[in-house]
């Protein structure tokens, strides 16, 4: 499969998807402090995030990874007055396996409104029609909001592994859960 890249920018009903950059820094340190205690009990990455500096290092790092189709981070905000709710993106990105993982976070504020089901829907859309086969949302076990999304949006628990997630307090049981592209699969087409 060959490269591609995702638009900057993509649109779904309630909520807009971003590229992550510096204009939003500011709204997403407000987040992570909004929902340290909520974010960190299964997100390792939210205790790297001490002061507002951090946020800025972070977005230099997915504008990197950006660049090299390694991660593709979006910001999400909604439609009707451009709150930024959390983020979302693919990452593990493997052309040649046509295969990403999504992982995502919410503020705590703006759970359980549906906005992360329909950033998932939407970003899926795009990678699947760009080429993608295989779409995997992986969590530790225990969370629920998260495995919800994923089941929610069609995707389906393909396995168990155990101690295979970072926490803070030590290695988790990671569920993955998998999602196939509706597309025939790239460079498999029947002639």
């Amino acid at each position: 499969m060959e490269k591609f890249k995702l638009p900057e920018t993509i649109n779904a009903d309630r909520i807009v998807l971003i590229r992550r950059n510096h204009e939003h820094d500011k709204q997403i340190w407000q987040a992570i402090e909004e929902s340290r205690q909520f974010v960190r009990e299964f997100l390792f990455w939210v205790d790297n995030q001490k002061c507002f500096e951090d946020t800025v290092k972070a977005t230099d790092q997915f504008a990197k990874e950006w660049e090299e189709d390694k991660e593709w981070a979006y910001d999400i905000f909604t439609i009707a007055d451009f709150k930024f709710v959390g983020c979302v993106g693919p990452h593990n990105i493997e052309f040649i396996n046509q295969s990403a993982e999504l992982g995502y976070w919410l503020r705590l504020s703006e759970t359980r409104k549906g906005y992360m089901h329909e950033a998932v829907l939407a970003l899926e859309n795009e990678l699947f029609k760009a080429g993608m086969h295989r779409i995997t949302i992986c969590c530790d076990v225990n969370n629920m909001n998260s495995a919800n999304v994923a089941k929610k949006a069609g995707y389906t628990l393909e396995s168990v592994a155990k101690e295979a997630t970072y926490h803070y307090t030590g290695l988790k049981d990671k569920a993955t859960y998998v999602k196939f592209s509706p597309y025939p699969i790239k460079g498999f087409e029947v002639k």
